[in-house]
């Protein structure tokens, strides 16, 4: 009967213990968590997906309006910290640039894998010496404003074509978003290998860097249920990143022709002369570089 007694008593509290326990994790991980800015409320699993919408840029700015400057979200299982005012990205990117200077990687970028972030600047995971040296090379070479001005006579250049081209094409349909895409990639592509990869009259023979590009746009604008669910990662259940894999194979390999071309030119003698400015593969030979770092930072 004592036995009976002992167990009716105890029996509520053992019932209660795994609720108890809970709510004493749950407090001790709210504790130790740090404090976060404000932001909407996120529902179980989805987080603040749903309350993005499919016009992210409008819902940011209404959010800005209720929670400040600063706010967070979670997207899956993921923390987001948006900053939307000068203020903030000034704290962001230049006060706090070097605590802050970790950065999320998609799961779609070729540079996940261990050898590409070896090589990569764009998507490398850490600031680390290597990421420092290459950062100091685009900048000095592509960025700096001794580059920038002398690179000035390619875009004036590159302006005029564009411009001849649509002259010519008076009396007929011209995409001009097309047109002025393919004009600016050429004015990159001339910085960086002298030579256009996109024809504005014959886009078909361009080797097919106008289609690779779009369709790594495409891609890249894709919401990617793998970076809001890492854990679904290995499963590629949109199959982005075999799609984005086989987009970057072929522009390495179109990569690859050009700097086994600029190689063989410097093997006969063949460097960079008066018709010819010294552009930003030059440099890259200059400084040692291989083949692979070269591809994936003009790719990348």
């Amino acid at each position: 009967m004592a036995q009976t007694q002992a167990f009716n008593l105890f029996s509520p509290i053992l019932l209660l213990l795994p609720l108890l326990l809970l709510i004493v994790l749950r407090l001790f991980k709210h504790n130790s968590s740090p404090s976060l800015p404000p932001g909407p409320y996120p529902w179980p699993i989805l987080g603040n997906i749903l309350q993005l919408g499919n016009k992210p840029h409008i819902s940011l700015t209404h959010f800005s309006k209720i929670y400040g400057p600063i706010f967070s979200l979670r997207l899956g299982t993921q923390l987001v910290v948006v900053g939307s005012s000068q203020a903030a990205a000034i704290a962001i990117l230049k006060t706090h640039d070097r605590i802050l200077s970790g950065r999320h990687v998609p799961h779609m970028a070729p540079s996940k894998s261990s050898e590409l972030n070896k090589l990569s600047l764009g998507w490398v995971v850490e600031c680390n010496e290597k990421w420092k040296y290459l950062r100091t090379v685009c900048k000095s070479e592509l960025f700096s404003f001794k580059a920038l001005e002398s690179q000035a006579c390619i875009r004036e250049r590159k302006a005029k074509e564009m411009v001849g081209f649509i002259n010519k094409m008076e009396g007929k349909v011209v995409k001009i978003r097309e047109v002025a895409t393919a004009t600016v990639f050429n004015m990159l592509s001339n910085i960086l290998v002298s030579r256009d990869l996109i024809s504005l009259e014959h886009e078909s023979e361009d080797g097919g860097m106008s289609s690779v590009l779009k369709d790594i746009a495409r891609l890249a604008s894709t919401p990617n249920i793998s970076d809001f669910y890492p854990i679904l990662g290995p499963l590629d259940l949109q199959g982005l990143r075999k799609k984005t894999m086989e987009l970057h194979r072929r522009s390495f390999n179109m990569c690859e022709a050009i700097i086994q071309e600029r190689r063989e030119g410097e093997g006969k003698g063949d460097g960079p002369d008066a018709s010819r400015r010294r552009d930003f593969l030059d440099t890259l030979l200059l400084n040692g570089s291989s083949d692979d770092q070269i591809e994936t930072l003009l790719m990348v």
